[in-house]
This record gives C-alpha cells, structure tokens and sequence, in this order.
C-alpha cells in the first residue's frame, strides 16, 4: 500500500469513510489519525469481534482501479461465452484437498448441500420480472434494524443424515454429491479444476449492470496506508471501533496509553519471557533486552504487561509501528 504523504485521497475513500469529498486530504488525516490512535481494536485484545451485524454495515475501502478494470473484463467474458468461473491448474495443496474430499462422504454432502441452496437462490432471483428485482433478490437488501436483526449463531456443521431429509431431498442431496465427487476426480486425472457453471439469468442481470456503470476514474490508484491499517484482517471492513467508541464505554477502566514502562512491568515481562526474544529466539543479556509493545502506541496499544513481550534489538527495529501478532 503507498504511504500517506505520497498521494493523494480519492474522493471515493474520503465517501466511504464519510468524509465531504471536497475535505482537504489534511484535514482527512488528521481526523483519521485521531480516530484510529485514541482506541484499541477489540479484536487484539478480546480475541473476537464484538460488533456483529455493525461489520457488515462497517465501510469497505474502495477497491484498485487496476483490480476493478480485471474485474469487470472478467465479467465481459461471463456475458461473452454465457459462463461463470474459472479453470485452474491443480496445485500440490489443492490436490490434497481434493482427495481429501473424496474420500470423506460427509465433505461432499455439505458441499451438495451448498449447492443445491445457492442453485435454489439464483433460480428464485432469476424468476423475478425485471433486472432490477432479480439483483436485489439475489444480492438482498441492507441488514434489518439491529433491535431485530437475527442470525444463527453456532456454525452447523453436524453430519448430515438421511433421517434429517424427506426421502426426494435426501435422493436430490445423494445425487448432487456423486456428482460433485466425480468432478473431483476428473479434476485429480486432468490437473485441471473446472469451475465454470452457467451464467445465470440474476448474475447477468448483474454482470451488466456493473459493466454498463463501469467508469475507472470511481476507483483510486492507490490507498494510503493509513486507511487500509483500519481494515479488520478477518471480514475487511474497517473496523466498527473507529467509528462507534467513546471513552465512556471503551473500557471500565482506563488503560495506560503511554511510551513509559513501569518497572514492576519491565521485570515481570523479562521473566514471563525468559530472556528470549519472542520473534527470533536469541537468548538475550540483562543489556540486550528491548520491549516491544504489541499493538503499538500509535495505533491504541497500551504499556500493560499482557502487551509488551521482549524483543532484541534488530527485531524491534524491524517491526517498526506494524501490528505482529
């Protein structure tokens, strides 16, 4: 990603932040820094995402115009050769996986099962009456308000069994695996994964709705560094906490934001850490020992024992201001 001082912002970043496009990029920085260094990201520190529904409401930085002009030449060739997909040549890792699926009933009758939902889905855009209905019933909406906002919480990932299935689905979930598992074997022989299925009639309504819209200059070149260092490294948005906290409801107490290391903290790191640097394993001496504060300082982290851990002086340097976990 380029630095921040070497271009300018895109007016698209500057919107999807919520920016007035016509904010001086100063301005823009100097809000976003404050934003993203008053506040930790509860991921770090609680180990999940507290926010549910709110990440997917999260803003998304803008994609790369070279990535969206790929994008879009992909989908001229979907509606050109009346496909969607691609053939990829098998890698040492994914035949490895494909004959691990093979092998394991329960893996191809989650996949047929995955199928035959998203095939229901399209089929039931695709017999909307115009262009615009099918999109929308494939893509859906906004999410509902968050006082009603429901989802299943626990991932279902039980076996699949035939007493779960009235016998035509069972028979249709039977038949779809077979399926799936003999084009995985024609995969495993040919070294190629066919991918492709037909193009859909709500995907084509899609494909050429982006198409005709499709102008290069909506999507920035390049993204300072700063903005992506807000994006959540699991789900991409940007994270819900740069937007929604506040110092009343941040934390119950107040973490220490400062450069300074408490002496009790310093020696309690050293022990816990036994002298060893914890990125390259150098046994270190009582003067070789460097502290390194996990979520740096400048993008939240604080000075407590449970973010700092002990570092050399080389590792230390490299790490730079990056969060490594």
């Amino acid at each position: 990603m380029a630095k921040n001082s070497r271009i300018e912002i895109h007016p698209s970043i500057k919107s999807a932040l919520g920016y007035d496009i016509a904010d001086s990029d100063e301005n823009v920085l100097l809000d976003w820094k404050d934003r993203t260094s008053r506040v930790c990201k509860p991921c770090w520190e609680l180990k999940y995402c507290p926010y549910g529904p709110l990440v997917e409401d999260s803003p998304i930085i803008p994609p790369l115009r070279e990535g969206m002009i790929e994008h879009i030449e992909y989908f001229q060739e979907c509606l050109k050769s009346g496909l969607v997909g691609t053939v990829d040549e098998l890698t040492q890792e994914t035949r490895d996986q494909l004959r691990r699926w093979v092998s394991d009933d329960q893996i191809l009758l989650h996949q047929a099962r995955n199928t035959l939902i998203q095939r229901a889905t399209l089929e039931a855009a695709s017999e909307a009456s115009s262009d615009d209905e099918k999109i929308e019933k494939w893509l859906g909406g906004r999410l509902p308000p968050i006082h009603i906002y429901r989802t299943a919480y626990e991932i279902d990932d039980r076996d699949i069994k035939e007493s779960d299935y009235p016998s035509d689905v069972w028979s249709e979930l039977r038949a779809e695996a077979a399926a799936i598992k003999v084009k995985h074997l024609e995969a495993l022989k040919s070294g190629k994964s066919d991918n492709r299925s037909p193009l859909e009639p709500a995907r084509r309504a899609w494909f050429e709705d982006r198409v005709r819209n499709f102008d290069p200059a909506d999507y920035p070149d390049a993204v300072p560094e700063t903005f992506s260092n807000g994006e959540c490294n699991v789900f991409g948005h940007i994270c819900p906490v740069f937007f929604a906290a506040e110092a009343l409801t941040e934390t119950s107490t107040e973490r220490r934001r400062g450069r300074y290391i408490p002496f009790k903290v310093k020696i309690r790191v050293v022990r816990r850490d036994n002298y060893t640097c914890q990125h390259c394993s150098t046994h270190l001496k009582d003067d070789e020992v460097e502290f390194d504060h996990i979520i740096p300082i400048s993008r939240g982290g604080s000075s407590e024992e449970q973010n700092i851990r002990l570092t050399c002086f080389d590792c230390n340097r490299d790490k730079s201001d990056d969060y490594v976990p």
